[in-house]
């Protein structure tokens, strides 16, 4: 879909609103808006929720993860592991709690003063996908006290389990409110364009995804996520697609990445290798005088108008084979259909997709088998659920680098989380030292509720 003109005008109304004064009847400008509408304040908050899929968080974790590799400037420091407080400064801020959260707040504000039922729905669907991912790199987060604005500016910190109970409650309240009849949908929807029942699967969908992320904590989440994922997509054409835009202004994150800091960021050679035989290698990657590459011409995630998915049917595929291989089912079906759904997401012709599938489950299919996939199916758009299904089972193995022990790792260990950001230690500092001390200090290698 096209997002330029929404973005544009979302863009130029938030700046034309002001704080009341006693004097604003008087300098009201009559030709000037004061209050934005739902309809162009939504697909800001969406577009900016769909950026976060490739940011800087998750390219270090694809680096974390050995997909990425540094070639240089601070990606070569990324790769020995030091992954400091600043790392995350953009996207805590203006990515996260200043950025999609308060945006999608002022959406529920609004749409439930207004009985715009269909907006606060999706606005609560979307905060809740960026809290799950946000506690699945930091633990212990802000979430109760959050987003108050000046009645609060140092918000304490929910403890992670307590965040995952608020985000599946939070997707619940969403689809109560999408369910509802005439939720005053009156445009901006660059996702599903207004269709509540589509929502509503994502919602489904997304309370499987934060279930698995617990499922080492509380095996019976298998059964719960496995009743979400029935209710969600029936084939991918019911995902989450958002299409980014061709300019460098409108393009997706991993785009605008290469784009700003070309030759700075590679495929790992483990990766690439693993790939070998694999009909996405060539989507995925290009080998340029020995060195991998994902961002020359004709990968599909770092082309400007990549079609991104928030959830998509092959990641509830391959949760649904994981939940059939730890209850003693058969894997083979969903396995199947989440390669297949991978492969033709990426660029495969469906025939290439079904061959390539049919080699992986003639053999014996365990949870290596499913987990393997699933990393190399997620790679480009799903960087965070690679990490997460890492932390949770330890598939793939992983080499930790050589150079990798630090003040933020001690231990020299692969990554299991990040630092909060610099900004946030700053001007939060009491509520950050209370989260670091109920997580074991908060450096790199402190295992957060969820993995442990």
């Amino acid at each position: 879909m096209k997002i330029n003109i929404y973005i544009f005008l979302s863009f130029l109304l938030f700046l034309g609103v002001s704080c009341e004064t006693p004097f604003d009847e008087l300098n009201t400008d009559p030709t000037s808006l004061t209050e934005v509408e739902l309809r162009l304040m939504l697909p800001e908050a969406q577009t900016q929720s769909m950026f976060n899929e490739g940011n800087g968080g998750n390219r270090a974790i694809g680096i974390i993860m050995q997909q990425f590799i540094g070639l240089d400037a601070q990606q070569l420091q990324y790769t020995d592991y030091v992954l400091g407080e600043d790392l995350l400064n953009n996207y805590w801020s203006t990515g996260l709690y200043s950025g999609v959260l308060r945006s999608c707040d002022d959406i529920i504000r609004r749409s439930t003063d207004q009985g715009a039922t269909f907006y606060s729905g999706v606005a609560k669907i979307i905060t809740a996908n960026q809290y799950g991912i946000a506690t699945s790199w930091f633990g212990d987060i802000p979430l109760s006290e959050a987003l108050k604005g000046a009645d609060n500016l140092k918000p304490g910190y929910d403890a992670q389990e307590v965040v995952y109970a608020s985000l599946l409650a939070m997707l619940d309240d969403g689809i109560a409110d999408l369910a509802l009849e005439n939720g005053g949908y009156g445009g901006g929807d660059l996702i599903y364009d207004g269709d509540a029942a589509s929502w509503i699967k994502t919602a489904r969908g997304l309370k499987a995804r934060f279930l698995m992320h617990q499922a080492k904590r509380n095996p019976s989440n298998y059964a719960a996520a496995l009743t979400e994922i029935d209710a969600s997509y029936a084939s991918a054409a019911e995902q989450s697609n958002f299409t980014f835009g061709t300019s460098n202004t409108q393009n997706y994150s991993l785009a605008k990445f290469a784009a700003e800091r070309p030759s700075t960021l590679g495929i790992d050679a483990r990766f690439a290798a693993m790939m070998d035989g694999d009909p996405r290698q060539a989507l995925y990657m290009e080998e340029v005088d020995g060195t991998w590459l994902f961002d020359t011409a004709g990968r599909t995630w770092s082309t400007n108008d990549a079609t991104v998915p928030m959830l998509s049917y092959s990641e509830l595929m391959f949760m649904k084979a994981e939940i059939a291989n730890q209850m003693g089912g058969d894997a083979s079906t969903p396995l199947t259909n989440a390669i297949v759904s991978s492969c033709v997401q990426a660029g495969v012709e469906e025939a290439d997709a079904m061959a390539y599938a049919a080699t992986v489950t003639a053999g014996t299919i365990n949870l290596e088998t499913i987990m393997l996939e699933a990393y190399k199916g997620y790679y480009g758009y799903a960087f965070h659920t690679t990490w997460s299904n890492w932390r949770r089972t330890g598939i793939p193995s992983l080499t930790p680098s050589s150079n990798g022990q630090n003040g933020f790792n001690p231990s020299g260990g692969v990554p299991v989380r990040f630092l909060y950001a610099e900004s946030e230690s700053q001007t939060n500092s009491a509520n950050v030292e209370a989260a670091k001390a109920n997580q074991g200090g908060g450096l790199l290698d402190a295992s957060i509720w969820a993995y442990q």
